[in-house]
């Protein structure tokens, strides 16, 4: 009897011993997850608008709570509107400063639902939405016009999902990545293989690129050392090779 009893005890703290790993693997998948959401969003929420600007942005109502600025408007001529999604600290405001005086024709950023002027609150679903509605405005603004999708960055993974879903002209992906995790584990190396499961509203650009029809150009750079060349190739691979 003793020796069951032992082995009982034993059986027993095993599991113990098991249940509080995976206890501490919840917590920290989960915890790792909060903090870099967080940190992510906040580049949105948080961001200040910059004043060595090209071009003074024009402020947009897209629809009843989304919000974000346009360049060259009234180049209603050229041809082709550019959609640009941003990545950190590049809300709609200071994106349009920035790159619209490039262009030749309408240039247009919105503010994700939740962030500066947008209502609602961030998360994918509400990030995708936001660049469909985004889209529809360009379409009924600019009819006929073609579409240029532009993401940079964290955008460039709702640039990727915004192409595989509505018809694009061409998609330009600069400093990309196939998924949340290539950008997390930068900065805390946890979302690896099955741990990628911890990750609440993953961006999966490589799922959307299946699904992407119009040719897609991938920009790298040598002197980024999160968003690298060798990943960009990486990402380019998910894309469908069409002739």
């Amino acid at each position: 009897m003793a020796i069951m009893k032992y082995k009982a005890e034993k059986k027993m703290d095993t599991v113990r011993v098991l249940l509080k790993i995976i206890m501490w693997l919840l917590i920290a998948g989960f915890g790792c997850n909060f903090v870099m959401q967080t940190i992510s969003y906040s580049f949105y929420k948080n961001a200040k608008r910059e004043t060595d600007l090209s071009c003074t942005p024009q402020f947009i109502q897209f629809n009843e709570t989304l919000t974000g600025y346009g360049g060259n408007l009234d180049a209603e001529n050229s041809g082709q509107v550019i959609l640009f999604f941003g990545g950190s600290k590049d809300i709609a405001y200071n994106a349009v400063g920035k790159y619209a005086a490039r262009f030749d024709g309408p240039f247009l950023s919105a503010d994700y639902y939740g962030t500066q002027g947008s209502g609602g609150k961030m998360n994918l679903k509400t990030m995708k939405q936001a660049a469909e509605d985004l889209y529809d405005w360009a379409r009924s603004r600019y009819p006929g016009s073609a579409v240029i999708v532009i993401g940079h960055s964290y955008g460039a993974g709702i640039a990727a999902y915004l192409a595989s879903v509505r018809e694009c002209n061409a998609l330009f992906i600069a400093a990309g990545y196939r998924d949340l995790s290539d950008l997390y584990n930068k900065i805390i190396p946890t979302f690896r293989g099955p741990l990628k499961v911890f990750i609440s509203n993953n961006i999966r650009a490589a799922k959307y690129a299946e699904n992407v029809k119009c040719p897609v150009y991938i920009i790298g750079s040598t002197g980024d050392r999160v968003l690298s060349p060798s990943l960009q190739e990486k990402l380019s691979r998910c894309f469908k090779i069409r002739k």
